[in-house]
């Protein structure tokens, strides 16, 4: 309980004070004589000159020569005192106690907020959460990933789909064999593919229409062989059949090419025209690869945060309200999270390669790289949270041993992503039980995330609202069953899965809803040491502290009272209209 002088003067008793002694709300003032000027323009009920203040059972009142009627809407008090050097005191009327027809004890406790306002110095403290700046002044949301320790539903939404096929509609047929299959002179003819080897590599642009692309290398247009009459010629020769190592489709071989119109161009540098020869049929007309020199291919999908619904409150375009999926609906995804782009730019870069298989990575450009990593490294070490598409796209080849062997070694790759998956799927069913465990148990220390103890004072709205909203489990991105959709070329191509999808998702309108209207009153937690904004917002802001440092000349008692109210959180109202969470509480 707050230090009561032992009398004042210029005593007056004011209604329409719109907060309590319960100090989850006050009015915030930025100036002694803003809020001198406040408190004297509010309704006087009764005023004294001066008076002795009584106390019983630790409670002060003052006597007062009206009838408990006259002071019936009486809520607060403020008067002062020669041995403050006349200092305002400001005091929350508790009581209006009856005694007799013309006298009434006012019961009071003071208020040590007001009282103390610009006596207290607010040094450096833990600041759990605050209202935060919402936007840089470019428009991009002000990055702030603190978990908060609230429920956002159990479901995303998909709000945006974008597939991304390198080349658009064409697509490579590969074949790689142990010896070339043009030319009059068909041994094995070594290649550099990355390193030096043996095997040699044909290229076959295709679309899934069944025609072919134009073609030109060099200076000279070339017209390629469809697929079907690419496969036909090969399996229609019996060298051809056992010459082939492996025969696959993919979307990008590791080169990048440049377009004229419709047109691919292939340097003469690193491809030449092939014509394998075939007696029975038509010759075939292919791509040969002399040697293959990697590149990347970049493409910008613009800017980040397009496709998401707009928000009022910022942190809900982070994770784990938002995400970016890169995925090959085949069971290869990563999740990627907006504020760990570099910028705002969705940059997705390429990398391919031909050997015996497929492999293409898709990478988002400087994903958590810090910026002042430079060069070649930086683009390298994207690679770390790539989306790589190494599901077999192979086709068929009529040879009865490298068939077998090509089957066996599918299967051991089913069985270790089926291994995979099965422990992922155990390992998401547990952590879900030990938070719903945690929850039932009413542990709110098992669901909330994070490492600092608040302080719990009588009334701690923010914190009952968090064990409400506390999180059971984080949502589960992909369905496990989704991995099984790989691994077969006919219903991946037949079923237009191919390429990647980015999709963004959001959690649903419902649950932004939820969390729009809490941030909107509570703010942001920031777990951080520094000066609480105590006005930064229009209207009002939220501040709630862990064993703050407030330092000021009067008692300590006083003192330990003042620093309570910071702990168990605080609004400070810079309006009358103290719970109208309705305004618009735009950053000033």
């Amino acid at each position: 309980m707050a230090t009561v002088p032992l009398s004042g003067t210029n005593i007056r008793i004011l209604s329409g004070i719109p907060f309590s002694n319960d100090y989850k709300h006050t009015r915030w003032f930025d100036s002694l004589s803003e809020q001198t000027s406040y408190f004297l323009g509010k309704p006087v009920i009764h005023s004294m000159s001066e008076a002795n203040f009584q106390r019983i059972e630790g409670r002060a009142f003052v006597r007062v020569n009206r009838s408990i009627d006259e002071l019936w809407g009486a809520n607060y008090l403020m008067f002062q005192n020669a041995q403050y050097n006349n200092k305002w005191f400001y005091a929350f009327i508790t009581k209006l106690e009856y005694v007799n027809a013309k006298v009434t004890h006012v019961h009071f406790q003071i208020d040590v907020l007001q009282t103390w306002l610009f006596d207290m110095i607010f040094k450096p403290s833990f600041v759990i959460r605050e209202h935060r700046p919402l936007w840089n002044s470019d428009g991009t949301p002000v990055i702030n990933t603190v978990d908060e320790g609230l429920h956002y539903g159990t479901d995303y939404e998909i709000v945006s789909v974008e597939r991304f096929v390198p080349y658009d509609d064409i697509f490579f047929l590969v074949a790689v064999t142990k010896k070339l299959m043009h030319g009059s002179d068909k041994g094995i003819e070594a290649t550099v593919n990355g390193l030096p080897q043996p095997l040699s590599y044909y290229v076959h642009p295709i679309k899934l229409d069944g025609s072919s692309p134009e073609i030109i290398i060099g200076d000279h247009s070339f017209g390629i062989s469809s697929g079907i009459e690419f496969l036909r010629n090969i399996f229609t020769q019996e060298d051809a059949v056992n010459n082939i190592v492996s025969l696959y489709i993919t979307e990008y071989i590791g080169f990048k090419f440049s377009k004229d119109g419709d047109a691919l161009i292939f340097p003469e540098e690193y491809f030449s025209a092939a014509v394998i020869a075939d007696d029975v049929h038509e010759n075939v007309n292919t791509i040969y690869v002399k040697k293959n020199s990697y590149q990347v291919l970049n493409y910008s999908f613009g800017n980040k945060y397009d496709g998401y619904r707009s928000v009022k409150e910022s942190k809900l375009l982070m994770y784990p309200y938002t995400c970016i999926i890169l995925t090959d609906l085949k069971g290869s995804h990563v999740v990627l999270k907006n504020e760990y782009i570099e910028d705002d730019n969705l940059r997705i870069s390429v990398r391919g390669s031909l050997g015996p298989s497929n492999k293409v990575s898709y990478e988002v450009d400087n994903y958590l790289v810090n910026s002042s990593v430079n060069g070649e490294e930086a683009g390298l070490v994207t690679y770390e949270n790539a989306l790589v598409n190494n599901n077999p796209n192979d086709l068929p080849i009529m040879n009865d041993y490298l068939a077998a062997f090509m089957q066996g070694h599918r299967n051991t790759i089913e069985n270790q992503r089926n291994s995979i998956v099965f422990n992922g799927l155990m390992n998401m069913i547990g952590n879900a039980v030990g938070g719903a465990a945690a929850a039932t148990t009413r542990n709110i220390g098992g669901v909330l995330q994070g490492g600092v103890g608040v302080v719990q004072g009588a009334g701690n709205t923010l914190l009952q609202i968090q064990g409400i909203e506390a999180k059971l489990a984080d949502i589960a991105n992909v369905p496990p069953s989704l991995v099984k959709m790989g691994g077969n070329t006919n219903f991946d191509y037949g079923n237009d899965f191919y390429g990647i999808f980015i999709i963004k998702k959001q959690i649903t309108q419902e649950y932004q809803r939820k969390l729009e209207d809490f941030f909107n009153m509570y703010g942001y937690k920031v777990n951080e040491v520094k000066v609480p904004n105590f006005h930064t917002r229009r209207y009002w802001n939220y501040v709630q502290t862990a064993d703050c440092v407030i330092r000021g000349n009067f008692n300590n008692e006083d003192l330990e009272e003042l620093k309570q109210i910071f702990n168990n959180g605080i609004t400070l109202w810079h309006t009358d209209d103290i719970g109208n969470y309705t305004l618009d509480n735009e950053v000033i």
